[in-house]
């Protein structure tokens, strides 16, 4: 009861106090300085500041929190991710944002403050035909689109983007991934064969090639096809769903060949290895049993083909399209109405300089020439052993220590001179093959003696046509059917070791 009078008492006075105090007295604030101001007055200032000169007051811009889909080439550019000390992907888009008036240059500087995030991370020189950005941007602005790709380069485009809920990171929803793998197919020649543009691949190739892609489908602990993972880790276990290699097309005279991979999650270099020692297997450097040897917790050495052809072709939002898709508020990241400006993207700026890539500067043919010189076994130290493999490194080497390399317009001739898998039959067979060989034809006839302490090899060398050999010695000498017997061959004789020598000691 006492409760009761107490509450009315509390009320009665609240009353009393609304109507005895004046308006006047009520409406003020003091300001920096302490002095009493009327509030009016002051709401009065910042209204007339935000009228425009049609006397309307204008409409507050507000942030939004959206997907947006993007297409690069990757070329010239150190990969996808924010980085101030060279030139990215990100670095150009911000930037265009900045100038569009979509973000402040603070939120550039500083992406968390606008909850930032990629779908899929490419690595130096990767392209994507589609991947994703989450972030919160003013998007109430006239023809977004076409001002923001007028910041940008030929070679990164803004296709479209969409509203999305508050809570939405491109990189946490994202179910899977699918990346491609354009490669010429004469990256599975026979070890045995000349490797050049001529080559063609069979039906029983694309098979064989598709069952060993086959081998990685499933969960498997990847600790062997990236950098600095343990076999202990959780990270190290990935979800592959598929991986198949297509029909073989050509193009400008030279063939291709496109492998597709969807996987939940790939790790650093994981999908160059897997298709690295695909190759390895399939041309003959190694067996099948080296992917066996991969899942078992020791380091084993494999190879990693080069990033030219590699391309995302699509992040994956099923799980997200079937919950917030058909709401009536936010719509499917399916991007349907993208799909004509995605696929002449595609096709004007990375198919075709890809291939046209491949073409000119051989980058795939000068990798060949490497997977020689890998153990495919398992290795003591736990650093990525390839990393040591490339193209700089691996003329260093041929120039150190092989003496011999046949020039590209001429033809690769990757016969090891010193093969870890079964290097006896290996020698026999390219004995037995050489005869009948077109213009550009090499033998080699090699045999390895192992001791205890050194291996030395002797190779006899025979030219049966006017094809052109580059020596490589300290003074790079271009010599026609040339062979060399001693190191220390002196310019004065070599006219006469053209005419009378024809067997070559070299010591590895």
């Amino acid at each position: 009861m006492l409760r009761k009078v107490l509450q009315r008492i509390t009320q009665v006075i609240k009353s009393v106090k609304m109507t005895d105090i004046s308006p006047s007295s009520a409406a003020v604030q003091q300001d920096d300085k302490g002095n009493k101001r009327p509030l009016v007055e002051e709401l009065s200032d910042q209204h007339k500041k935000q009228k425009t000169e049609s006397g309307e007051q204008p409409k507050k811009l507000q942030k939004r929190k959206i997907a947006m889909l993007i297409g690069y080439n990757g070329k010239g550019y150190h990969g996808i991710q924010i980085n101030k000390e060279v030139n990215t992907i990100e670095n150009e888009i911000l930037q265009a944002l900045v100038k569009t008036q979509c973000i402040p240059q603070e939120h550039a500087d500083v992406p968390q403050k606008m909850s930032f995030q990629r779908a899929c991370r490419t690595d130096k020189g990767v392209s994507a035909a589609q991947n994703l950005l989450s972030l919160k941007v003013i998007i109430d602005i006239e023809n977004l689109l076409e001002k923001i790709n007028s910041h940008l380069p030929e070679q990164i485009r803004v296709f479209g983007y969409r509203r999305t809920t508050g809570g939405f990171d491109c990189k946490n929803y994202c179910d899977n991934r699918t990346y491609m793998y354009i490669c010429p197919t004469y990256a599975f020649a026979p070890l045995e064969n000349i490797v050049t543009d001529e080559y063609r691949m069979t039906d029983d190739v694309v098979e064989h090639v598709n069952k060993m892609l086959a081998r990685f489908v499933g969960t498997h602990r990847f600790h062997n096809y990236t950098s600095k993972i343990d076999a202990k880790e959780a990270r190290a276990k990935r979800y592959i769903i598929s991986f198949t290699c297509g029909k073989p097309f050509i193009r400008d005279g030279c063939e291709f060949c496109v492998i597709t991979v969807r996987g939940q999650s790939f790790m650093l270099h994981h999908i160059r290895k897997m298709i690295g020692i695909t190759i390895a297997i399939v041309r003959g450097n190694c067996g099948e049993d080296v992917i066996d040897k991969s899942w078992k917790p020791e380091r084993v050495d494999i190879p990693k083909a080069p990033g030219q052809g590699l391309c995302l072709e699509q992040p994956h939002y099923d799980n997200y399209n079937k919950k917030y898709g058909t709401d009536g508020i936010h719509a499917p990241l399916d991007w349907v109405d993208e799909q004509d400006a995605i696929n002449k993207f595609k096709e004007e700026y990375i198919y075709s300089d890809i291939m046209k890539t491949e073409k000119d500067e051989k980058i795939m043919m000068e990798w060949l020439g490497t997977l020689q010189h890998h153990a495919f076994d398992f290795v003591n130290d736990k650093d990525d052993r390839d990393s040591r493999f490339d193209k700089k490194r691996f003329l260093d080497k041929c120039k150190r220590d092989t003496d011999i390399v046949i020039t590209p317009e001429t033809g690769f001739n990757f016969k090891s001179k010193r093969s870890n898998f079964d290097n006896s039959e290996n020698t026999k067979a390219n004995e037995d093959n050489s005869d009948g060989q077109s213009e550009s034809e090499v033998k080699i006839k090699s045999e390895t003696i192992e001791d205890n302490s050194d291996k030395h090899l002797d190779s006899e060398v025979e030219m049966k046509s006017e094809s052109e050999v580059k020596i490589k010695s300290e003074a790079d000498v271009k010599i026609n059917s040339e062979i060399i017997e001693d190191k220390d061959l002196t310019k004065e004789n070599e006219e006469e070791a053209d005419q009378d020598i024809k067997a070559v000691k070299v010591q590895s």
